[in-house]
């Protein structure tokens, strides 16, 4: 497992690279496809390394050989690191997971603590909720997800600009998007080592809020007024926060330059998502999942993976009187190494014109012996057999 998260660094490069080609196509009006084409990216980052757990790698031939090279590279620095430093890395996810988890509950109770404050306010239409102790407008809840606003900002917008700010929330429920939103978090802290997560996380949320812009546009709210309201909306507070389980209409505000700067330019014209682009963004990262599979992928070729073998032999002590009287004696054994290199069971497989005496000291001799364990996908594995001959004569 340490493997795979350690794999996960390098094969999000690619991930990242592929997410950039497929999206620098794309115009930024299509923010929905460039959203799912995101999404899709976040999901291959969590899944691609552990791809190779249940199936086979694409033939070696069918790749370039800058392909080869990187994958088995890369993978046999993570083989090593994680062969290395396993159980300290385990020990450094498992509190990293803790720390994430922690956060994730306080988010989680802070959005609570919004929802019980929530009344609702039947003039700006169903499901819409006002409170006291949100600082920006957001959508929230998995199962029956609503819009929930400041109080003073319920009262402060002209009804127009409150319709914007809604139908944006209603387009973050409509897309599915508070779903969408815990699953990047999720990923997000199961991640938090890989700045792979967090660059397609920003890209992310980047583009989910102008998909969302786009709905609110569409919905017949002016572009120039309703880029106007984001504006003022963002000044409100140099530091605004909320529950970073929940999507909103000027949240991160770091962002609202670029949102604002797409509406004047006639950019939010497109809510729908080009599946065919998602599908083949989706059949691309397949691929890519054979190519650089760990531990069953091009890592796994020959050159990281062999049998059980020996590295130094102990020369058997042999009772002189029973090697003369059995001068063409042959024992056979077959020894299972550990991941470690030592023999851990030793099974006398043939004994030819041998004496007990002369099969104890070849057990001996096998017992003393070093060995290189068995290596599958670049990793040593305990349950190599090695096969121990002792022949005595010419």
């Amino acid at each position: 497992m340490i493997e795979a998260l350690l794999d996960s660094l390098w094969q999000g490069a690619v991930i990242v690279a592929v997410a950039l080609g497929l999206t620098a196509l794309l115009p930024r009006r299509h923010a929905a496809t460039r959203y799912a084409v995101w999404f899709v990216s976040l999901l291959a980052l969590a899944i691609l390394p552990l791809i190779g757990l249940f199936t086979s790698a694409l033939p070696e031939s069918a790749m370039p050989i800058t392909v080869v090279g990187t994958a088995r590279a890369a993978s046999h620095l993570a083989e090593v690191t994680s062969n290395a430093d396993g159980v300290w890395l385990a020990a450094i996810w498992g509190v990293g997971i803790l720390a994430c988890a922690v956060r994730t509950a306080v988010s989680y109770l802070r959005l609570k603590r919004i929802m019980r404050s929530a009344v609702p306010i039947p003039q700006l239409g169903e499901r819409v909720f006002i409170s006291p102790v949100v600082a920006i407008p957001i959508a929230a809840g998995l199962r029956h997800p609503v819009v929930v606003l400041p109080n003073d900002l319920a009262r402060s917008l002209v009804p127009s600009d409150l319709e914007a700010i809604v139908a944006h929330e209603r387009a973050h429920i409509a897309r599915n998007d508070i779903l969408g939103n815990v699953i990047q978090r999720a990923i997000e802290s199961l991640l938090f080592f890989n700045p792979w997560a967090y660059v397609i996380g920003h890209q992310l949320v980047k583009e989910r809020e102008a998909a969302c812009d786009d709905w609110a546009v569409r919905a017949g709210n002016d572009p120039d007024r309703y880029a106007s309201c984001l504006a003022r909306l963002g000044l409100r507070s140099p530091r605004l926060q909320t529950s970073f389980l929940t999507p909103s209409a000027i949240w991160p505000e770091r962002m609202l330059v670029g949102r604002i700067a797409r509406l004047l330019n006639g950019k939010a014209i497109q809510v729908k998502t080009n599946y065919f682009v998602v599908a083949a963004a989706v059949a691309l990262f397949a691929m890519l999942g054979f190519a650089f599979q760990s531990p069953s992928g091009l890592a796994a070729n020959s050159s990281c993976s062999s049998d059980a073998s020996i590295v130094h032999a102990a020369q058997p002590d042999i009772p002189e009187a029973d090697a003369k009287a059995h001068p063409h004696a042959a024992v056979t054994l077959a020894v299972t190494v550990t991941a470690q290199g030592q023999p851990s069971d030793i099974e006398i497989v043939k004994v030819t014109g041998g004496s007990p005496a002369i099969a104890d000291a070849a057990v001996h001799a096998a017992r003393d012996s070093t060995y290189k364990p068995e290596m599958r996908n670049c990793k040593a594995v305990s349950g190599g057999k090695y096969l121990f001959q002792v022949e005595l004569g010419p």
